[in-house]
């Protein structure tokens, strides 16, 4: 994992970054100003001023990451939908295609019913999108600083156990904390991942939300190229993994080297190549809620410029999947009946310039 991990406190007076000596919280960053990290510290105390120093600590240090961790996305127009796939795939699998102007087919057969064979064009003003997954620590310290429960089911065996929670303390969440420390936070709702993302928003003062559904696609696909997955070359290998060459007429296996995707939804963060942005995850077997409501229509009715998706919905929008292309959408309830592996989120910056330029 690639994070920018803070320091937990100023070793020297003069390092760039570090706060005054009166403050119970302190951290440095090479891209985050003593500004904008005071201003956080500022929020903490006021929002929080009964909690322990460790949670206030944790609190500075995942806002204080969440900004290191934007990737800038500069703005534009694309096709948005199924921008369709050759009939007959060269390579012989779905894992390998290669766009050209005379595809014919969908690229998913559930487009249709998705509302996502309508290709219609996009123009976005520019944003930034986290590099990462929201991760189960920086989710938990959210949750415990807020007197949340912890954001996982109590399970006995392989079943959940209904009306009891995972007490912090206890073995079960020693293992929790050991087990998905740098896997992907886990989500019962969609609110619980538009809470966090304003939580964000709370303590740095930047418009800090989930990314719309253009903005996702638009970023998975390297600002709106044709790939059909959001890896670092638009194919998903994995291990093990084979595909034809029709040149030689033989099949050809994947080193170790080339394997660039997992088949688990328990996959550390970053545990496999970003995509040309630097942003990693986006084909990953765990789908990700963005901030539109749910239409099978709505792509015939999109606005062109910066589309927020429908007023109103039963259901909103999550992409990727088990996987799944990245022009797929899948529509989801909004409350789920336990804590789904593949159910997460990253966040979003909704502002034209990068967060750094206002430092």
């Amino acid at each position: 994992m690639k994070n920018k991990w803070l320091g937990f406190a100023c070793l020297l007076p003069l390092l760039s970054g570090c706060n005054d000596a009166n403050s119970s919280m302190s951290a440095s960053s090479d891209t985050v100003s003593k500004q904008q990290i005071d201003t956080i510290i500022t929020n903490i105390n006021k929002q929080y001023p009964d909690a322990s120093n460790e949670l206030k600590q944790n609190a500075l240090n995942t806002a204080v990451r969440a900004i290191e961790n934007l990737v800038f996305v500069k703005g534009g127009s694309f096709e948005m939908g199924d921008f369709k796939a050759p009939c007959e795939i060269p390579s012989r699998t779905t894992n390998r295609i290669d766009w050209s102007p005379d595809a014919q087919c969908l690229s998913s057969p559930l487009s249709t019913r998705k509302g996502a064979d309508y290709l219609h064009k996009v123009t976005l003003d520019s944003y930034s999108m986290s590099t990462y997954e929201t991760s189960f620590m920086d989710m938990e310290w959210m949750r415990k600083i807020n007197g949340l429960p912890v954001a996982a089911d109590k399970m006995d065996g392989y079943h959940v156990v209904k009306g009891e929670v995972i007490e912090r303390g206890s073995e079960d969440y020693e293992y929790l904390l050991t087990r998905r420390k740098n896997q992907s936070a886990r989500t019962i709702n969609w609110q619980q991942a538009k809470d966090y993302c304003q939580w964000l928003g709370n303590l740095t003062v930047l418009p800090f939300d989930l990314p719309t559904e253009a903005q996702w696609e638009y970023a998975a696909r390297n600002r709106g190229e044709k790939r059909y997955y959001a890896t670092n070359n638009g194919y998903l290998q994995y291990r093990n993994g084979q595909y034809f060459n029709p040149n030689t007429g033989y099949y050809i296996d994947y080193t170790d080297d080339e394997v660039n995707a997992g088949t688990s939804t328990e996959d550390q963060i970053g545990q496999w190549p970003a995509n040309p942005l630097g942003i990693y995850g986006m084909s990953n077997n765990i789908r990700e809620w963005v901030n539109d409501w749910y239409s099978p229509t709505y792509y015939q009715e999109s606005l062109e410029n910066n589309p927020q998706g429908p007023k109103t919905g039963k259901e909103k929008v999550m992409r990727d999947g088990t996987g799944a292309m990245t022009i797929d959408r899948v529509p989801n309830k909004l409350e789920e009946d336990r804590y789904y592996p593949s159910y997460s989120f990253r966040c979003s910056l909704q502002q034209k310039i990068p967060a750094i330029t206002l430092n």
